[in-house]
């Protein structure tokens, strides 16, 4: 893939890509290379920090064979690293500092995977592209729901930091319930950019650069749940009237004394 904008950096990402696309060609069983993310239909994306993000796609047995050797992807370069994350696929480092996630699937496979519309690299002669289309479409965001279980992560969170267990608040109220807020705002938002329907956080600082101090609140660190939960409480108002008894018992929570260490039941 030729393009004067993009980078020297993202020039050796995508060869890298179309490397493993000849490769494939060569491997009987191989069907097709769907590169996904900045990798993907969203190329204008990538920079020098940017990942191998793709699906290979074979026939049932050659599938087994390509994650269970690997060698035919170091033959495209030295892997210096390789981790099995997943029954399907790996994250990989190569030699040259790349690195790279994917996931090889047989076409029955796929058509029960979750994953965003990609870039198709490479395809076998007479294999149908179009099952390289996802079939498990993204379901819309619930605002009730989605608002009642971050409040719900809100109240548990407080509860568990007024016992003492400060990193468990930490977790459910400045990663749990900060995500479901991000996914009101990204449910919400209305520019052509669209966010990550597996990641919320993914871009948020690329379409609300002006929201960077209230994400400093909202993750404001270890010891600081109060506070997070006040400003996601804050924000969760934007999206509705929110239900009066857990709002008055998360209140509670907010104003009550921490408890001393020797009251805490951990």
């Amino acid at each position: 893939m030729s393009d004067r904008a993009i980078g020297p950096a993202v020039q050796h990402l995508l060869g890298r890509l179309d490397a493993i696309g000849a490769r494939l060609e060569k491997q009987d069983g191989a069907l097709a290379l769907l590169g996904l993310g900045s990798v993907g239909l969203d190329v204008w994306r990538a920079d020098r920090f940017s990942d191998l993000d793709f699906f290979v796609i074979a026939e049932a047995e050659t599938a087994v064979c390509l994650r269970e050797d690997l060698s035919w992807l170091a033959s495209v370069e030295t892997l210096s690293f390789a981790h099995r994350n997943t029954a399907d696929g790996w994250k990989v480092l190569f030699a040259d500092g790349i690195f790279g996630e994917f996931a090889v699937f047989s076409p029955e496979q796929l058509a029960n995977i979750p994953f965003q519309p990609g870039r198709i690299i490479w395809s076998r002669e007479g294999f149908d592209v179009k099952t390289l289309k996802p079939t498990r479409q993204a379901v819309p965001t619930d605002f009730t729901w989605t608002v009642s279980e971050a409040l719900t992560c809100i109240y548990v969170g407080l509860c568990r930091f007024r016992r003492g267990e400060v990193l468990a608040s930490h977790r459910m109220i400045q990663g749990h319930a900060l995500d479901l807020v991000l996914t009101l705002m990204w449910a919400s938002h209305e520019g052509e950019q669209r966010g990550d329907p597996f990641n919320p956080s993914r871009r948020v600082e690329l379409i609300w650069p002006d929201r960077r101090a209230w994400l400093r609140q909202a993750c404001a660190g270890y010891g600081q749940s109060i506070e997070a939960a006040q400003i996601l409480l804050t924000e969760l108002y934007r999206f509705g009237p929110l239900p009066k008894p857990l709002l008055a018992a998360i209140e509670a929570l907010l104003a009550a004394p921490d408890l001393k260490d020797e009251d805490a039941a951990l």
